[in-house]
C-alpha cells in the first residue's frame, strides 16, 4: 500500500529494428542516439519540481477558517481540485475531539472524503490528533498518557477498522516534542507508551496499515533518540518495526524571526533543547532519518506532513514574497530528489488572512501549483 506519488521516467534502449532499412540508414540513426547521449544538458533535463504532493482537506463538518464549517458540497470541491490540480493525495485531519465525543467513534465526516479520493486514484493520509474532552477535561493537546494512552489508541483503532488500507498512511499524533502539542511537556517515554499501544491495537484490526510515527516539530534529533531508547525499552525492535512504520517530521526551516533557505547545509543551525539537539534547516531531515538508521537499524521512509514559511513580520519562519515562493520551489526540488519521500503537505493551502503560513492568492500558491503540474505531466 505504499504510495509515492512519484513517477520515475524510463528512457527505452534505442534498438535497431529497421530490418529492411539500408546500411547507411541504420549508421546514421546510431551516429544520432551517439551524439545526443554524449550531451548530458540536452539528456539529462532538471528532474521536475513534485514529489507526492498531499493538500490538507477539510472533513465534512470541520472547521474553516473565518468561522465556517466544511460542506458535503465543498469538501467533495476540495477533493476534486486536489485531483486537477495534479496533487499525489490529500492529508486530513482526524480531530478525535470531536469525532469521538463517546468512546464510540463517528467516522461518517471522514467517509465521503475518504471514499471520493480514492475514486479519483488519490492518497489519504490520515493525521489523527487530539484528545477527547470525557478523557481528559484539561484540553485537547494534553496527550493521552497511562490508561488513557490505551483507550486513545482504541479509538485509533477504530479509524483503521472503518478505513484499512484505503488510507495510505495514519499519523499519530501531531508535534509531540512541542510543548504547545504536548502541554504536560514533551516525554519521550510517554509517547512511545502511546506509539506502542496504537501499533498494537491497529495489528489487532488492519495488521497492513501504515503507521506514521514521530510527526515531530523540526528535525528533533535529541527527541527521537530518546523516543528509540524508549521504544526498545518496551520491547521495540527490527521484527516489529519499533512500533511504526514510516516517520513523520515537519521539517521547519529557521528562528523566531526567519526562514532559512531550504538549501542550508544540514548542522549549520543546530539548538539545543531539554532533550539534546534540534536541527533547525530543512535538509536536517536526511541527518535525522540517517541517525534513525543507525540507531534502528531501519531507514525508513519519511512522510512531510507539514512545511512552509511564514510572511508575517516578527515570527517563526517569516519569509517574504515573493522569495517565499522561491523557498518553496527549492524545497519542492530538493524533496524529488529523495526516493524515500512517501508524501509532502504544505502549511497552508487553507485560504486564511489571519495565518501568516496561508498561501493561498500569492506567489507560493502558484509555485506549489506548477509543481503539481510537472508531476502530473
Amino acid at each position: 500500500m505504499r504510495v509515492t506519488g512519484r513517477h520515475r521516467a524510463v528512457r527505452p534502449t534505442p534498438r535497431m529494428v529497421w530490418w529492411t532499412a539500408g546500411l547507411l540508414l541504420a549508421l546514421t540513426l546510431v551516429a544520432v542516439v551517439v551524439t545526443v547521449r554524449q550531451d548530458p544538458v540536452a539528456d539529462v533535463p532538471d528532474p521536475p519540481v513534485s514529489t507526492g504532493i498531499f493538500l490538507s482537506v477539510v472533513p465534512v463538518a470541520g472547521d474553516l477558517p473565518g468561522g465556517r464549517r466544511q460542506t458535503l458540497e465543498t469538501a467533495m470541491a476540495d477533493v476534486e481540485a486536489a485531483a486537477d490540480q495534479g496533487a499525489a493525495g490529500i492529508q486530513v485531519t482526524a480531530d478525535l475531539r470531536w469525532l469521538c465525543t463517546t468512546p464510540q467513534c463517528d467516522t461518517a465526516p471522514l467517509e465521503p472524503v475518504v471514499a471520493r479520493a480514492g475514486e479519483l486514484g488519490l492518497a489519504v493520509n490520515l493525521h489523527v490528533n487530539s484528545t477527547p474532552v470525557w478523557m481528559d477535561e484539561r484540553g485537547r493537546w494534553f496527550g493521552p498518557e497511562g490508561a488513557d494512552a490505551l483507550r486513545w489508541a482504541d479509538l485509533f483503532a477504530q479509524l483503521v477498522a472503518r478505513f484499512g488500507t484505503d488510507v495510505a498512511g495514519y499519523e499519530v499524533w501531531n508535534e509531540p516534542n512541542y510543548e504547545p502539542f504536548w502541554q504536560q511537556g514533551p516525554d519521550p517515554a510517554a509517547y512511545a507508551d502511546l506509539l506502542k499501544a496504537v501499533w498494537e491495537a491497529v495489528e489487532a484490526v488492519e495488521p497492513d496499515a501504515q503507521i506514521i510515527g514521530g510527526v515531530l516539530s523540526n528535525n528533533d534529533l535529541g527527541y527521537m533518540s530518546r523516543l528509540t531508547a524508549a521504544l526498545v525499552e518496551r520491547g521495540g525492535n527490527a521484527e516489529n518495526r519499533f512500533f511504526y512504520d514510516q516517520l513523520g517530521v515537519h521539517p521547519y526551516a529557521g528562528d523566531e524571526s526567519r526562514g532559512f533557505d531550504p538549501g542550508r547545509s544540514a548542522g549549520s543551525a543546530d539548538v539545543q533543547t531539554a532533550t539534546g539537539t534540534k536541527d533547525m534547516t530543512f535538509r536536517g531531515i536526511e541527518r535525522l532519518r540517517a541517525q534513525v538508521a543507525e540507531d534502528e537499524g531501519i531507514w525508513r521512509d519519511v512522510v512531510v506532513g507539514e512545511f512552509g514559511y511564514s510572511t508575517t513580520p516578527g515570527t517563526f519562519y517569516f519569509v517574504p514574497e515573493p522569495r517565499r515562493a522561491e523557498y518553496l520551489t527549492e524545497a519542492l526540488r530538493l524533496a524529488a530528489s529523495w526516493e524515500w519521500l512517501r508524501g509532502f503537505t504544505v502549511y497552508t493551502t487553507l485560504d486564511d488572512p489571519d495565518d501568516g503560513f496561508s498561501i493561498a492568492g500569492t506567489e507560493s500558491e502558484v509555485a506549489l501549483r506548477e509543481a503539481m503540474t510537472g508531476r502530473r505531466d
